[in-house]
Order: structure tokens, then C-alpha cells, then sequence
């Protein structure tokens, strides 16, 4: 796979990613290695709510903001992780996410995932601790707002 990114490079930044902190390196590289490189530029659409994914995304440069209807739900960067629900289970995706600067992102489809799942079932161990971490931040929020119906 050539881009800009290094396989060696990949692996350090899948490894500072919750969902894969666990996994060994040998593994990693040969997830980094089946993951595309996506580039943005500003304002550039990365998925639309209700559309469907297949993949997850993990940001490598740049920032992208998680809008709900016309609702900025959170801006994310290097190091995070979007669209992991709709990767992890077929269906639409929750929020529309979107460039706010030129990104750099990996994208790994859901048959590479599962793949991985499959054979190193503490990767979901991650994945459930960073969605329940999740989860209760937004709860939290929820419950600034005044909103007692959050959880």
C-alpha cells in the first residue's frame, strides 16, 4: 500500500487508538497495512447521517466536527475514531462528519475489522470501553443541559 503514511507510522497511530492499544504489533502492521488513506480538504463531507457504513475512520491530521441535525455534537482529532458504530453493525450512520480543516485520515473497512475482532476478541473489549466512555459524556452533558431524560 503506498501513501503518505509508513506502515511503521500507521501502527504507531492505530496503537495510540483506545480500540487498538491491545493489539500486538505484528497484528497492527497488518491492519495497517490493509487501511486506506483518505485526504480532506476543508469543508469536505466525510458521511452523512443516514447514510450506510462499512467502514471506521481514524484521524491522523486535522480536525473534523460530528454535527446531529444542526447540532455540533463534538469536534474530533488526531487520534480519534469516527464511524465505528456503522463499521462495527450494519446500519446507518448516527451524525454527518465533516472537515473543518484539510484531514488526513484511515479508513478501515468492516471486513477487516471483523477479521480482527474474530481473532483478538480483546479489541472489543476496547471498543466497548471507548462507546460506554462515550456514552456517559454525553449523559453528563445531557444532564448539564438539564435534559433528565439523557440516560
Amino acid at each position: 500500500m503506498t501513501g503518505r503514511v509508513l506502515v511503521i507510522e500507521r501502527v504507531q497511530i492505530l496503537r495510540s487508538v483506545d480500540f487498538f492499544s491491545g493489539v500486538p504489533g505484528r497484528i497492527l502492521a497488518a491492519v495497517a497495512d490493509e487501511a486506506d488513506e483518505v485526504e480532506l480538504a476543508a469543508g469536505a463531507v466525510l458521511m452523512r447521517r443516514g447514510d450506510l457504513g462499512d467502514a471506521l475512520f481514524v484521524v491522523v491530521d486535522g480536525t473534523l466536527a460530528v454535527d446531529v441535525g444542526t447540532s455540533r455534537v463534538n469536534e474530533i482529532g488526531a487520534g480519534s475514531v469516527v464511524g465505528e458504530l456503522a463499521a462495527l453493525v450494519a446500519e446507518a450512520r448516527s451524525a454527518t462528519v465533516t472537515a473543518l480543516e484539510p484531514c488526513l485520515l484511515l479508513q478501515l473497512r468492516r471486513e477487516v475489522l471483523e477479521d480482527l475482532l474474530l481473532d483478538h476478541p480483546e479489541i472489543a473489549m476496547g471498543i466497548i470501553a471507548t462507546l460506554v466512555r462515550r456514552f456517559r459524556s454525553q449523559v453528563d452533558r445531557a444532564e448539564a443541559r438539564g435534559d433528565t431524560d439523557a440516560g
